[in-house]
């Protein structure tokens, strides 16, 4: 027989409504560089149950999710004003999606563009603006003309 324990952990088709964003005001697009859904989901959802949900049920190639929950709203009841309505807690989650490349790079590119060997070479400028090169490229010219 199973224990109460190992029974209450098992949650095969939990009651949860995963609900999309059409249109979230999200400032992200310019310097992400990937795309970002936003869902509507239950608080007691985690991400890594966020991510499998929409990956297994609609095939999306989530790479990253993250999450921020809100308390519902109060509200005065229409009849009596002494009693309170409130709204349903809620947790938002931002879902990051593969990149171009299908990989998850919040902002670790301007750093690998750091560590690439012509960066390296021409530190503390930039890849060509470095005193030296510059030097040579001025020299490249004089002779050519």
């Amino acid at each position: 027989a199973m224990s109460s324990s190992t029974r209450a952990a098992v949650r095969l088709f939990p009651n949860w409504v995963v609900r999309h964003v059409r249109e979230p005001n999200l400032k992200t697009a310019e310097w992400l560089k990937r795309p970002v859904l936003q869902f509507l989901v239950s608080p007691q959802m985690n991400k890594i149950d966020i991510s499998e949900y929409l990956r297994k049920l609609y095939g999306i190639p989530v790479s990253k999710v993250h999450t921020a929950n809100y308390l519902g709203e109060d509200k005065v009841h229409p009849k009596s004003a002494m009693k309170r309505l409130k709204k349903a807690d809620y947790k938002k989650a931002y879902v990051y999606l593969s990149d171009e490349a299908g990989a998850q790079r919040p902002r670790y590119h301007e750093i690998e563009a750091q560590l690439t060997p012509e960066a390296l070479a021409s530190w503390p400028a930039k890849p060509g603006r470095s005193v030296r090169e510059l030097r040579e490229k001025a020299r490249q010219e004089k002779q050519s003309s």
